[in-house]
Formats: structure tokens, sequence, C-alpha cells
């Protein structure tokens, strides 16, 4: 429960960007309720900061906790890197809407959570949030994934008009239930589906709000600049004027060159009145479902419908020869993260090719039985992108951190995470720290995402916002977590409070949780 207490003496970077200075931070009933020096502390708890740094929250701008914050509120990975606030539903898939056409689909792509998927609309989904009560606050977009398959499943099939307006219909509904905006993901099924004329008018659905669109591009690889363009004519043609690309890259060598064509592109939408933002989590490896990296004819198959299909013998061999085609340097790249198939746990954290040598086994056999004993739940990481182009990337002051994970607890009892999902934070705080002051390398991890996803009362440390602050040593800040031990718990983050609630006090989760659903207004 709330409870008042002064911070005294701490470097206080209040997310502005401008020079931090030293003084005391007082908070009462989850509010920030003084600022100054020598305040009177009569009857409360003073914690002595001297020498710490405070700070605002960090804010997730790219986070996939929807469900796993249900299944284990106390967000271990999250809360113990600094984060007090994550906007999930990104990369056009949320938790809502629910109808008969994806309720089934949605059930057995988290059903390594054991979380029933029993709401309809983000309504619903806010008031559980609020009853389980995460350790971190919640806020989500509305995904056109989501969104699409909730109107008309996840085969590859264009819209009707009338199937077009109960999209519409249906977002219009969730951006006035508090959603933080509309995601896409057209890398992913059924988004890759879906052409300009959809997102057009969803769009101009959203124009009506001040809210984000945010976007993981149709292609960050060989088609990034044009995938870009794309993007932007969708904007510029709906009158949607907030534009958040999702995990800015260039991947692949042979698109590294492109860095500089893309910062172009942005810069010009900020000319032509554009509010383009984007998010990157500070690692040169991806990681997604590992049904994403599939050749044709697969790539084109739902989970479910892949499930199916390679059940039987037969379609399973044509199924195997087929990831036997594919380049050898791709199982070398493509690391496996986490499944349920027992046989693969020895396999965690290493590359198909190198699991493949200590198990006596074909990359693509491996890779074929994963997903025929776990199509949904498989995940991967893939290497191929580069280090001085992240780094600039980074630097940039309209992009914020985003883990691009799920809260996970120490344990591995919901799966394993990439180390961005316990590291991201304070890896992202000390790359561009380098560059910029700890004051603007902060400002890109608080109120950069907050004035982004309209969080009016998060992200700075000013009278009556909320108090969502994290006290840390800036000498020994430092990212842990590898590969190899992904929920290793980051260096350095001293206290951690979520509307006033001490939720993580060094190295030790307290046990209380003081997160919410934060519903999102212009």
């Amino acid at each position: 429960m709330d409870k008042d207490f002064i911070i005294r003496d701490a470097l206080i970077i209040d997310g502005s960007g401008r020079a931090g200075t030293v003084g005391d931070v007082a908070v009462g009933k989850g509010k920030i309720t003084a600022i100054g020096k020598n305040l009177p502390s009569t009857g409360i708890n003073a914690i002595d900061a001297k020498g710490l740094v405070l700070s605002p929250g960090f804010i997730d701008s790219h986070g996939h906790s929807d469900v796993s914050v249900i299944a284990a509120p106390e967000s271990t990975g999250k809360v113990s890197q600094g984060v007090t606030t994550e906007i999930s539903g990104n990369c056009g898939l949320s938790v809502f809407p629910v109808t008969r056409h994806n309720r089934e689909h949605l059930q057995d792509l988290y059903k390594q959570y054991d979380v029933k998927i029993s709401w309809n609309d983000a309504d619903d989904y806010s008031v559980l949030i609020d009853k389980v009560q995460p350790a971190i606050n919640m806020s989500s977009l509305c995904g056109h994934n989501t969104l699409r398959a909730a109107v008309m499943g996840y085969g590859d099939l264009k819209p009707s008009l009338s199937q077009l307006n109960t999209m519409k219909t249906l977002l219009g509904m969730s951006i006035c239930n508090g959603a933080a905006g509309l995601s896409s993901g057209f890398f992913y099924i059924p988004g890759k589906f879906s052409e300009k004329r959809e997102i057009v008018l969803l769009l101009e659905e959203l124009s009506r709000s001040n809210k984000p669109y945010t976007t993981h591009l149709r292609s960050e690889a060989s088609l990034l600049v044009e995938s870009i363009d794309e993007a932007l004519d969708a904007v510029m043609k709906s009158g949607q004027k907030k534009l958040h690309i999702s995990h800015l890259k260039t991947a692949g060598r042979e698109n590294w060159h492109k860095i500089d064509a893309v910062f172009q592109r942005i810069s010009q939408a900020h000319h032509n009145g554009i509010h383009l933002t984007a998010d990157r989590y500070p690692y040169t490896e991806s990681m997604t479902q590992l049904s994403s990296y599939l050749p044709e004819p697969y790539d084109r198959m739902d989970d479910i419908k892949l499930h199916e299909h390679i059940q039987d013998p037969a379609k399973f061999a044509e199924f195997t020869e087929a990831l036997r085609r594919m380049p050898e340097e791709r199982w070398k790249t493509l690391r496996i993260i986490s499944t349920t198939a027992k046989f693969a746990e020895k396999g965690f954290g290493k590359t198909f090719a190198e699991f493949a040598s200590m198990s006596e086994m074909n990359p693509w056999d491996i890779c074929a039985s994963i997903l025929k004993d776990d199509t949904a739940g498989a995940t991967a990481a893939s290497s191929g992108m580069s280090e001085d182009n992240m780094i600039r990337i980074l630097q940039q002051d309209y992009v914020s951190c985003g883990s691009d994970e799920t809260a996970r607890p120490l344990d591995y009892s919901i799966g394993r995470s990439h180390p961005r999902g316990f590291g991201s934070f304070p890896r992202f705080i000390n790359i561009v720290r380098k560059g910029m002051s700890l004051e603007k390398a902060i400002r890109k991890v608080t109120s950069l995402p907050a004035d982004i996803y309209n969080l009016h009362d998060r992200g700075r440390i000013v009278l009556d916002h909320a108090a969502d602050l994290v006290l840390f040593d800036p000498d020994k800040l430092e990212d842990t977590a590898d590969f190899a031990e992904p929920h290793k718990l980051s260096k350095g983050i001293m206290k951690v409070w979520v509307n006033g609630v001490l939720s993580y006090d060094e190295g030790v989760m307290t046990g209380e949780r003081g997160g919410r659903y934060l519903v999102c207004r212009d």
C-alpha cells in the first residue's frame, strides 16, 4: 500500500533533459508532493540517496507482456531494470478485440501462460489487469492483426467494405476505451495479407484522436526503405500525424548501407509535419516466434494451420525438406531461445548449427521437430544487425528504448527471455550516454515515451505526477544477462517505486505491487 516518504540528497534527473540538481523529493499517496532541499520529514520515512541518481521510472515503449503480467504479475524482468510502465500490444498483436474468429488462436498462442482468454475488449482487459495488479503499469495499443482476425480470421483474404467498417468500429471502440493507439505488424499473419486501402481507412479512424500509429514495418531488410515509404504514404493519405516505427533497424549486412537513406526519410517526414518517433532495443540480435522464419508456402500459414498441417507424416517430411533447402547460413545465425519441446532444452541459447553439432542432428530436423511439438510457443533470435548502425539509431533524439520482451519472473516457469528482457534499459542508457549527457539519456527512457503515448502524469519528476521513480547508481549501472543466462538481474538499480509503492529494493522484489492499467487519453 502507499506510504509517505522522502528521498534525500539525490541527484534529481527529472526526465526533461535538463541538468540534474541535488535535492529531496517527497511522496504521498502515490504522488510527488514536494521537490526541493531540506524538506521537512517529521513522522515519515526518509531515504538517504546521497551519491545516487533519482529519475522518473523508465517507460518500456515496446513490450509484449499482455498476458505474462497476468500469469506472473511480479514482472521481475522489467522492474529489476527500472521499468515502471510498459506499452504492450505491439507489432499488430494485442489481446483485444476478441471474437469467435480469433479467440481460439489467441488462446493457443498464449497457452504457456495458462491464462484463459475470457475478455472481449479493451475495457474488459483493463479491468482484469487492475484486478491482478501487476508490479508495473500497463497500457496497450490495439493491434491490427488481432483487429483484422477478430473480423475475418487469419486467412489470406481481402476484406469487404462491411468488414472494413466493422474493423473501424472496433478500433474506434478500443481507442475510446483508452487504447494507446494502433499497431501493425506486416511481417506477421494476417497483417502481411493487408493492402494500403485497409490501413488508410483504419488510420482515418485513428486520426480522430491524438494517438500514435506504431508499425513493425513490412520489411526491415531488403525492402526497408520501401516499407518506410509505405508507412509514410499511409499516414499522409489518412491525415494521421503521429507515426512510430517499432525496433528501427537495418537487418542483414547487405542492407547496412541503407541507414543514411532511412534517416533522410525520417528527416523529410519531420519537415512534412509528421511527428515521427521510433524505438529500439540495444542488441544486434532480434527475437520472435520461430514460425516467422519459414520459407514459402509455410510463411503464409497461421500457427494453428501449420501445426495441424505438419502432424501428417507425409506433409511433415515435405516441410522438413523445405527447411533443408534453406541457406546454410540461416542455421548459423538463428538461435534457439525457448520452447516446450523437451529435447531442445539443451540447445537453449545456442544457434541451430551449434546445437546440431553437439546433438548429432541436422539443424533443419531440429527446427521441424520443435515446430511440430510447439508451433505457437517456440521462439528464436536472429543475428545480422550492425553494431555501428544500432548505436547511431539509439542516439537519435526521437528514439526511445523498447525491450520488445515480455515481463518474466527470475525462473523459467513461463519461458525464457532474450537478454533484453532483463537488461535493455541499463544497456541502452550506458550506450547512449557515451554520446550525450546522462540527463539526455534519461529523457529518452522517460519523458520521450510518455509524450509519444500521452502518459500525461508519467515520465517526469514534477509536482502531482505519479511517483514512478528509480533510484540508481550511475557508476554501477550494468546489464548482466546473456543468452546463456538471460534472466540475470542488472546491476546498479537500487530501488524502484511504482505509484509510490516500493517494488524492488537492492536486488530483491519486495512483494508489493503498485501497478495499474493506464487508460491513455489525448
